[in-house]
């Protein structure tokens, strides 16, 4: 039997928790919580280890936003049926159906979805609830605030942006200074300049010394079945170099925002008796928040995500679910472009910016 504490989880108005655990037979535990607490249900996959699938989808993802692009003469429509139907398949094949049925039951009034637990099982954000007559507004993840958690992580409400930092390394995209010029902008006098970092040496630094604020990279991230990798200026800079600060919990007193805006930067790999990558390193040392993304995106499409998501969580003051929300729904009709789903986002959907 599959089981796990639940002392961290708490409930704001309308937020359900989708709990997803692995047990020791290779069984998956798919437990629905809100103020009604389900029951877990458990699921086996035909096809084992989900990841040969889900690379699959990643890699199709990964064509369709090489070549679309408004202009580009892709037939919008029908990458959105195409996109609209991977959704689907895996709503109906990699979700228990009486956990399907208990969400239809709460549909009317979830205002978020947070996903405890396993996230390479599933790439949450491209689900597409469909059921005989039920049907919502689309992907899960523009018609609901879609976050992601891990145990052991802690509910943040306030993010502190008090400075704000770039990682911007030598070769990283032309739009990648444009992104740093608006996102300055966008935050104002009232947020200091951490400045902007091309060295593996001045990023590990700074975050072992507790950074408090927002660290923002915005530079090419590549990922392979070894895990992911940024070139920097004086060398490669990987998961692995932050476990001292993940060890330390380096950053549980200051709890920044980590926006780590390059392709795949939210992609794991099993190491040891746990996972590697980005998300879990940063978010294990404290980190409050994390975005990354699942696929490999295009970089205009990038930009735009990144400038509409601060314009929506700083200017406009919305959480850091309805921030990552609208900023989905500002970019989906970019000739076809997946981009808009690509994005994972770690933490708690009522945190708001503090400046």
């Amino acid at each position: 039997m599959l089981s796990a504490p639940l002392g961290t989880l708490a409930f704001d108005p309308g937020e359900v928790t989708l709990q997803v655990l692995k047990g020791p037979d290779g069984a998956y535990s798919f437990q629905l919580l809100s103020e009604t607490t389900h029951a877990p249900e458990f699921f086996r996959l035909q096809a084992g280890d989900p990841r040969a699938a889900i690379e699959r989808i990643y890699d199709e993802l990964r064509r369709t936003a090489a070549t679309a692009a408004p202009g580009s003469g892709v037939d919008q429509g029908e990458a959105r049926r195409r996109l609209r139907n991977l959704g689907v398949q895996l709503w109906a094949t990699a979700v228990p159906a009486a956990v399907q049925r208990q969400f239809w039951e709460e549909a009317d009034g979830i205002t978020s979805l947070t996903v405890l637990g396993e996230h390479d099982v599933v790439p949450w954000e491209l689900l597409y609830p469909l059921d005989d007559h039920h049907e919502g507004d689309g992907f899960l993840a523009e018609w609901l605030p879609v976050v992601r958690r891990v145990f052991g992580q802690d509910r943040v409400r306030a993010l502190s942006l008090s400075r704000a930092a770039f990682v911007v390394p030598p070769g990283s995209p032309p739009e990648a200074s444009q992104e740093v010029t608006a996102l300055r902008a966008t935050l104002g006098d009232s947020v200091l300049n951490g400045g902007t970092l091309t060295h593996r040496s001045a990023v590990s630094s700074l975050i072992e010394a507790g950074f408090d604020g927002l660290l923002h990279f915005a530079c090419h991230n590549a990922f392979t079945s070894s895990g992911s990798r940024v070139t920097m200026a004086d060398g490669a800079f990987d998961p692995i170099d932050l476990a001292y600060a993940t060890q330390s919990r380096a950053l549980r007193a200051s709890r920044p925002l980590v926006f780590f805006n390059a392709c795949r930067s939210a992609g794991e790999i099993d190491w040891f008796s746990t996972s590697l990558g980005w998300a879990p390193q940063f978010l294990r040392a404290g980190a409050g928040a994390f975005v990354g993304t699942l696929w490999p995106v295009r970089s205009d499409s990038a930009l735009l995500f990144a400038n509409a998501f601060y314009d929506h969580f700083v200017t406009k003051g919305q959480n850091l679910g309805n921030a990552s929300l609208q900023a989905r729904r500002s970019i989906r009709d970019q000739g076809g472009d997946p981009t808009w789903l690509a994005y994972a986002v770690y933490g708690s959907p009522a945190a708001c910016a503090a400046t």
